[in-house]
């Protein structure tokens, strides 16, 4: 049930706005959908082609995430999360004012947290009040009352929201089966893993003959818990403060997905571990590859060692020549164990004939509920936000104790594409600052162009611009972070819908951008590299909306963003397998039998 309460919203420029409070990130990973035009289609020089100035928008009423329980046993502990979305970019405040008496809500992350008792009601009825404030001004804009119910059964009930997916996608895409994943959660848990991190780091040339204490798996552990901690400002999650939760012991986290991603620039093997025992979602995306350095400046040859290396080492595991090996569909625990071996594999690599390719950490995205996003007044009480925050940690050298170590830390997040513009010989496109950021433009601004990257000069980190009008890069991503930079400065002349952006894989939007959309890539099938092939670049096409989640699990579900992306990388794995080892692989694809472009080259 739902009832609003709504004024004309007061005659604003008309640009996307969106608020939100569900889940990864993300590792991770939220997003901003503009409407600064209406674009029908962008063409080949991206420009748009059809688009249509109009009034100052009436005002959206926030839209509240589907809750995806309806009903709970007496004794069967749920967890849940209130997601908002707001179109205009607002700001929200949630706020539960009816519920099941011993269901406990949690303000500051906005999670539900309830296992039904004989003394409750047994028709569990919630009502959430959602209130609206002016993005610029502060002004109550309205609010809205939803209402729902999640019936309470004598027995436990099923809990288990992941849909079923073709053998491709469970096997090669997106490995999430607990039953798939047993013999790797129990070869690589979370602190082996960082332990296997630290070594990597520590053999790095960069780190050697610098008298680096080198770190271990605890020490690691306990570094990404505090940086969780002070991005979130919630103590709860420090293992040194007296608030700590001890569900966020090591223990307590697993492996719930395991993603090859072959159809990147640079392949890569991304693992996410998921704590299974506190109520509030906290995904970490550890990101390993098989070759040293940054992406720019790579040398070309070296990126193509890598990838054909790496799906050497994939079709290896899974495969014998064309065909899936027997065990891939017919036998869990023998496909548990060679995931197992694979993602070994991977992560201890060494070519002894070339020091680049190496097993190598690239980085580690986050995404959590922990109030990141939140504004509070000053006794610290909630006002608004949707909890949720994205971040990414690296490796480091800190000072502790007098002594130079190695240890996670949250630096700047990599920038991200503003303008997309055709390369000089107009045979490619590439990210360049957007006008704010340019100091050629006559819109530049003095000492934006310190966010403009200094590998690839072309993507723009997200400000933090401080109270002396001083801006620098930004170590966290939200729904209601940086707004005016990618409501304004970063679509000024490139939409956030142009299709295009995908050419630039995660840079393409920021972190949070890409956690709440609604809209996809585009035709994936439409290859979009080059400038002076005349094809229209089209437009990219409505979806359901995506609240804060964008990669598949039991506790979320698939969302159609999740599948659409699945079906482009079974495709362009036949592609990867024809085009770096010459094999024609017996996997079907629902978007093309033969995959059109060369993988080679990148995404199209």
């Amino acid at each position: 049930m739902t009832k609003r309460s709504f004024p004309s919203r007061p005659a604003i420029a008309p640009v996307l706005k969106f608020v939100s409070i569900l889940l990864f990130c993300a590792l991770a990973s939220a997003t901003f959908i503009s409407r600064l035009t209406t674009v029908s289609a962008v063409n080949a020089t991206g420009h748009n082609a059809a688009s249509s100035a109009s009034a100052p928008p009436a005002n959206h009423p926030p839209e509240l995430a589907p809750v995806l329980f309806k009903r709970a046993g007496l004794g069967q502990r749920i967890v849940f999360g209130l997601g908002a979305i707001d179109e205009d970019s607002d700001d929200l405040r949630i706020e539960v004012t009816q519920k099941p008496a011993s269901a406990r809500f949690n303000q500051r992350t906005l999670t539900v947290d309830w296992t039904p008792q004989p003394t409750d009601d047994k028709r569990g009825q919630f009502v959430v009040r959602i209130t609206e404030f002016a993005r610029e001004g502060g002004e109550r804009l309205g609010e809205v009352i939803k209402s729902f119910n999640i019936k309470v059964e004598p027995r436990p009930v099923e809990t288990d929201f992941l849909d079923a997916a073709p053998i491709e996608v469970e096997t090669l895409v997106s490995i999430t089966d607990p039953q798939r994943l047993a013999a790797a959660n129990a070869r690589w848990p979370l602190v082996a893993l960082f332990q296997r991190i630290a070594e990597i780091e520590a053999a790095k040339p960069a780190n050697q003959g610098k008298n680096i204490q080198p770190a271990n798996g605890e020490t690691l552990f306990r570094d990404a818990l505090k940086n969780l901690s002070r991005l979130h400002r919630n103590e709860e999650i420090d293992p040194d403060s007296p608030q700590f939760n001890s569900a966020w012991k090591a223990e307590n986290w697993q492996l719930i997905a395991v993603r090859p991603r072959l159809n990147k620039k640079v392949f890569e093997l991304r693992l996410v571990y998921f704590n299974v025992a506190a109520a509030e979602p906290v995904y970490l995306m550890p990101r390993m590859r098989i070759v040293r350095g940054k992406d720019a400046g790579r040398p070309e040859d070296q990126r193509q060692k890598n990838n054909q290396t790496f799906a050497r080492l994939f079709h290896e595991a899974f495969f014998d020549g064309e065909n899936l090996k027997p065990f891939v569909i017919g036998d869990k625990k023998a496909y548990g164990q060679a995931l197992a071996d694979y993602m070994t594999r991977v992560l201890t690599y060494k070519d002894a004939s070339d020091p680049n390719m190496q097993a190598t950490f690239a980085a580690m995205p986050h995404n959590a509920r922990l109030g990141g996003d939140n504004k509070y007044d000053a006794k610290g009480n909630y006002l608004t936000g949707d909890g949720w925050a994205l971040g990414v940690m690296k490796v480091n050298a800190v000072e502790r104790d007098g002594k130079q170590m190695l240890a996670f830390n949250s630096p700047s997040i990599d920038g991200f594409a503003t303008s997309i513009k055709p390369t000089p010989d107009n045979k490619a496109y590439k990210p360049v600052p957007a006008p704010r950021f340019d100091k050629q433009s006559k819109e530049f601004v003095a000492g934006w162009d310190a966010l403009v990257d200094a590998d690839d000069h072309g993507n723009i980190a997200i400000p933090d611009e401080h109270d002396d009008a001083t801006v620098t890069a930004a170590n966290i991503d939200s729904a209601s972070f940086s707004r005016n930079f990618k409501l304004k400065h970063m679509v000024a002349e490139t939409s956030l819908r142009d299709p295009r952006r995908r050419l630039f894989e995660e840079r393409g939007m920021t972190c949070s951008q890409c956690h709440i959309r609604n809209f996809d890539e585009g035709d994936v099938l439409k290859n979009l590299r080059q400038p002076d092939s005349g094809v229209t670049v089209g437009a990219t096409r409505e979806i359901p909306r995506v609240f804060f989640v964008i990669i598949p699990s039991r506790q979320d579900g698939r969302n159609e963003y999740i599948r659409r992306s699945e079906e482009e990388q079974v495709g362009s794995l036949k592609g990867v397998f024809r085009d770096y080892l010459n094999i024609n692989v017996n996997i079907h694809s629902s978007l093309a039998n033969t995959w059109p472009f060369d993988t080679r080259f990148g995404r199209s």
